[in-house]
């Protein structure tokens, strides 16, 4: 159902398999069928996937030893986590316009949206999706707000509240779909 080979999105890290089945659905849900003037913007953290960091690790190791502990065989494309994904979003989806990914930390699904709202302002397209996607290595991002004191002493995640005290690390991916007034109407 994408405009990419199965066995390529087979062999694609979490990450993208998640952009690409959110994509989807969030163009089918607002009944998007055109994609040629809609583009998207995606906050995508780059920290390392899982799939990156067994890509990583069977290069270190060497095959033999990799097959001796277990490691998956991965795609070369995972170590690529910063823009191939938004690439895959806009081939997969058969995006027209403008499609990249942004790093702003802890902001960048809101400041996705805000760019995705300058590309409709300026009339680059016509449809905008702009969203998110986490699917890092949890043992990376524990290890990384751990020593930075960053995660929540609570284990609750209250953003915007006086009583927050830290993040709490999740996967997923979530885009919704923007238009102009007129263009929605």
């Amino acid at each position: 159902g994408f405009h990419l080979d199965q066995n390529v999105v087979a062999s694609l890290d979490t990450a993208s398999q998640w952009l690409l089945h959110a994509g989807r659905r969030a163009l089918a849900s607002a009944s998007v069928k055109d994609t040629s003037h809609t583009g998207a913007v995606i906050g995508n953290l780059s920290f390392p996937t899982r799939a990156m960091a067994d890509y990583s690790a069977r290069k270190w190791l060497g095959d033999e030893l990799a097959d001796l502990v277990g490691l998956p065989v991965e795609s070369a494309k995972s170590r690529f986590m910063s823009g191939l994904p938004a690439d895959i979003l806009a081939t997969g989806l058969g995006l027209g316009e403008q499609a990249y990914a942004i790093d702003a930390a802890c902001a960048s699904s809101l400041y996705a949206i805000k760019l995705a709202c300058d590309q409709l302002h300026d009339g680059k397209a016509r449809t905008m999706l702009a969203g998110a996607v986490c699917a890092s290595d949890d043992l990376f991002l524990h290890v990384g707000f751990s020593s930075l004191s960053a995660l929540s002493k609570a284990g609750r995640s209250r953003p915007f509240d006086s009583q927050a005290d830290g993040l709490i690390p999740a996967s997923g991916a979530g885009f919704v779909v923007l238009k102009r007034l007129r263009d929605a109407l």
